[in-house]
């Protein structure tokens, strides 16, 4: 991640454009930062859990507020065979989805005063 000095640079350079690199930059900082509190997050329920058996680690992005969030995290079987992705249901991820729980809101609000196509394009740019 860049630093702040960098970010000053960057600033100085192109100073009409300083709305959009600090929230460049403060995005990207929140990515890092749930990244890293999630793998906190999965240590300390492996820790927790001690009836079920871990697989191995799986990955996907989850598309959040800020960007797309990395998310490793381990794959458990329990005694019946299931498997589990304990910190997807930790942060309430729908299995299966890419997108956080907050993202889906706003895209289901979105839906219901825009087209598709609007919302779409919006959450894409």
């Amino acid at each position: 991640m860049e630093k702040i000095e960098e970010l000053k640079g960057k600033i100085k350079k192109k100073p009409q454009g300083w709305e959009e690199e600090i929230f460049r930059f403060a995005c990207n900082l929140a990515c890092e930062l749930a990244e890293e509190m999630f793998r906190e997050m999965d240590d300390e329920l492996k820790k927790e859990t001690l009836d079920m058996e871990v697989v191995g680690f799986r990955e996907k992005r989850v598309i959040s507020l800020f960007g797309d969030v990395k998310l490793r995290r381990r794959l458990y079987r329990d005694k019946e065979g299931g498997c589990h992705f304990l910190l997807d249901k930790r942060l309430g991820l729908d299995k299966g989805s890419q997108v956080s729980p907050a993202m889906k809101k706003l895209a289901v609000e979105g839906s219901t005063n825009y087209t598709f196509r609007e919302v779409e394009a919006n959450m894409i740019s």
